[in-house]
């Protein structure tokens, strides 16, 4: 089971796409796959245990760039327009790329090319966006 940490400053944001995406596990019957918690960015790094991978909205990646505190695991800067059309699936497929990527280590971790997040311009996961390109 891979287990999914949502995370933004004050909740409001990540907690709804934290639900939304719980409820999206069930619609599309992943419910035995990824799990999706809401979890402040102020408390990951004391929560990290409870999860594989944190994927944080766009508008605390300062925040994230000036944390000091070494990670065990990947955090993970959703891009905008993957905000826009949340399913879950791709978003535990993006999930399942980075933790590829990181190979173990913790931290902030990108799609090669993806280093300035506000630009990419992707609907889908990052799998489906390379499938598509070929």
């Amino acid at each position: 089971m891979l287990r999914i940490a949502i995370c933004c400053g004050e909740g409001f944001a990540s907690g709804f796409l934290s639900r939304h995406l719980a409820e999206a596990t069930v619609r599309e019957k992943l419910q035995d796959e990824v799990t999706f918690i809401f979890i402040p960015y102020f408390q990951l790094y004391e929560r990290q245990d409870e999860v594989d991978i944190a994927m944080a909205l766009p508008h605390i990646e300062p925040q994230i760039k000036s944390d000091k505190k070494e990670y065990k695991i990947p955090i993970y800067i959703i891009t905008f327009k993957v905000v826009i059309k949340p399913t879950a699936r791709e978003y535990m497929e993006d999930a399942e790329d980075i933790l590829k990527l990181a190979d173990g280590k913790g931290g902030l971790i990108c799609f090669p090319g993806e280093e300035r997040f506000q630009f990419v311009n992707r609907f889908v996961s990052h799998r489906r966006w390379e499938a598509s390109q070929k």
